[in-house]
């Protein structure tokens, strides 16, 4: 016997005289210890996924499941404070019932979205952090401190009044308003106040002077907080940088606006005494709620940063020209048109439903609907016999309903327009459904608006087209004209900020002399042609638009073209053009 074969055999040998018992429980303890390291893995994945995992991920960069439970929780918190402050603004009486109640309002409507409000809240504070570090912007901790003092808070309230001052004849302008109603709403703006520095009532010439709704009340706008306020109006702007009560001078609130406030009383911000305890009592994660007010900070710097590069001396603009027509969320399907009469029973479409089908009304309506058919085919106008038609509607056009698509009819109504190989003047039925006896004449089948819609964006894109007379001849068809309630626009000048998001990045996709395909956008199917690209200043309106949605409008061009997903699951996907930030 070899080596190797004595080993063997020595070792078969002593495992046979091995107490057995040992062996037994050493395998026991064994499958035990691995039976608990699969039990730790899994508790410590349940862990992860409850906690560390991502609620909210927007192009990589997430907010994890422990840190937005602890979000949703302030967020009720919050709503729980500010309608307790309402409640207290209604007993103060710096809110009447009808304001506080239509306030407390809100806040059960904001309760109701909560869930929903916080996600868009999370995808914001993402976006807002991943664009501030790519722009290298920071914010101090003086800004952070002064959030934070806003929650520990009650606000301060200011009470106001206002003169508006219209610009234009009689208060009304057409159109933009010429040099000489700007001047002439200007002199009277400066008169107003010089009568308020010389001791003036402002209610008095609010009541005399004034061109808005307040006036009745001396141009009382009542108590607010800064953040009622409509952000990113010129006059209240001007209202809150007083330091003390008093009037601002004349703001050109618009183009067609000037505006005087007053500020009647001041009451100032004051540390809200039961804030510490509540947040105590709530058991609050204080850590997350001051990274919000940190976040709220990060955004303010930001914004700034935005607005200024916004509003830059001169910004890319777009001479755009579009056509539009309703999208009713069918504009996928093919529509068919025909004509009908309708032959109730009693002469009464909607209370057929309700006759017992024995009912001998329903048999006179099948032998009047027998009989119209047997003029039609002998050859009777048919828009003449539909005049006594029993669907009133309808009978007014000679009996022709709208283009609509499958599904719009009561089923036997559905099953006898849509047959195949029906041609223009086929006349169908009766056909007998719940309002009575129809007979249908076959008018035309048309494909998808959205189909045909892009046979025309094709070619309005066709070298050497004029996209405006192109439009136009599409629109102006008549009345069978699939393009029927259409429109073209010549839009002019746009800047990319000044507009909403979607149909801004829908414009800003082209070059210049490029025409768009279909796209739905508000509620509207649209194609789009840049006639011209230029570096062009801003113009009043622009400018009143950028500073009012602009930082919104280019945040959120950078959300409509992220990755994001919501709690694992893919909810948008990346656009082509994402990774860095929005330009002006």
């Amino acid at each position: 016997m070899n080596p190797i074969s004595r080993i063997r055999a020595a070792i078969a040998a002593r495992f046979a005289r091995a107490d057995k018992t040992a062996l037994t429980n050493l395998t026991f303890v064994a499958a035990i210890a691995l039976s608990a390291l699969l039990l730790l893995g899994a508790g410590g994945y349940g862990w992860w996924s409850a906690t560390l995992a991502p609620s909210v991920e927007v192009n990589g960069h997430g907010i994890s499941k422990s840190e937005a439970k602890a979000r949703g929780d302030i967020a009720g918190f919050k709503l729980g404070i500010e309608e307790s402050r309402i409640r207290a603004r209604i007993a103060a009486g710096t809110l009447t019932p009808d304001e506080g109640t239509a306030a407390l309002q809100k806040v059960t409507d904001a309760r109701t979205n909560l869930s929903q409000q916080l996600i868009t809240d999370m995808v914001e504070a993402i976006a807002v952090s991943t664009l501030a570090q790519e722009r290298g912007i920071s914010v101090d901790d003086a800004a952070i401190e002064a959030e934070w003092a806003k929650e520990t808070s009650t606000p301060e309230l200011r009470l106001m009044r206002r003169i508006t001052i219209s610009i234009g004849i009689g208060g009304i302008s057409v159109g933009a308003p010429s040099d000489a109603d700007v001047a002439a709403a200007k002199q009277k703006a400066d008169a107003i106040v010089a009568e308020l520095a010389a001791g003036g009532d402002f209610g008095a010439i609010a009541k005399r002077d004034s061109s808005d709704s307040y006036a009745l009340d001396g141009g009382l706008i009542g108590w607010s907080a800064q953040d009622e306020d409509p952000a990113g109006d010129a006059g209240y702007d001007a209202a809150w940088a007083l330091t003390s009560p008093g009037t601002t001078a004349v703001i050109k609130r618009s183009t067609d606006q000037f505006v005087i406030f007053a500020v009647d009383q001041i009451r100032p911000a004051a540390l809200d005494p039961s804030f510490e305890q509540r947040t105590s009592d709530a058991k609050l994660d204080m850590g997350v709620y001051k990274k919000l007010a940190a976040e709220r900070a990060l955004k303010n710097t930001l914004k700034t940063s935005v607005l200024a590069e916004l509003t830059a001396p001169t910004v890319e603009q777009r001479d755009v020209s579009y056509v539009a027509i309703a999208d009713d969320g069918k504009g996928d399907q093919d529509q068919i048109e025909v004509s009908h009469i309708l032959y109730a029973p009693n002469n009464d479409a909607r209370g057929a439903n309700k006759l017992d089908p024995a009912d001998p009304a329903w048999t006179a309506a099948e032998a009047e609907a027998n009989a119209a058919l047997a003029q039609l085919q002998a050859g009777d106008d048919f828009a003449t016999l539909a005049k006594g038609s029993d669907d009133a509607s309808s009978a007014a056009q000679g009996g022709l309903l709208s283009w609509a698509p499958k599904g719009t009819y009561t089923q036997a109504f559905e099953d006898a327009i849509w047959a195949d190989g029906l041609k223009q003047g086929d006349l169908l039925g009766p056909i007998k459904t719940e309002f009575g006896y129809h007979i249908i004449r076959f008018e035309a089948r048309q494909q998808s608006l959205k189909f045909r819609l892009d046979l025309l964006a094709t070619q309005l894109a066709a070298p050497g087209t004029d996209f405006e007379t192109a439009a136009k001849a599409a629109i102006a068809g008549g009345v069978d004209d699939p393009f029927t309630g259409m429109t073209f626009t010549h839009e002019g000048w746009v800047a990319r900020y000044t507009v909403p998001t979607d149909l801004s990045q829908m414009v800003w996709k082209l070059n210049q002399g490029e025409v768009s395909g279909v796209e739905s956008v508000q509620n509207s199917f649209l194609i789009v042609k840049v006639e011209t690209v230029e570096q062009r200043p801003l113009t009043e309106a622009q400018l009143t638009a950028v500073e009012g949605n602009g930082f919104v409008y280019w945040i959120n061009d950078y959300v409509a073209s992220a990755e994001i997903w919501v709690d694992g699951a893919k909810v948008q996907e990346k656009a082509q053009a994402v990774g860095a930030s929005p330009q002006p």
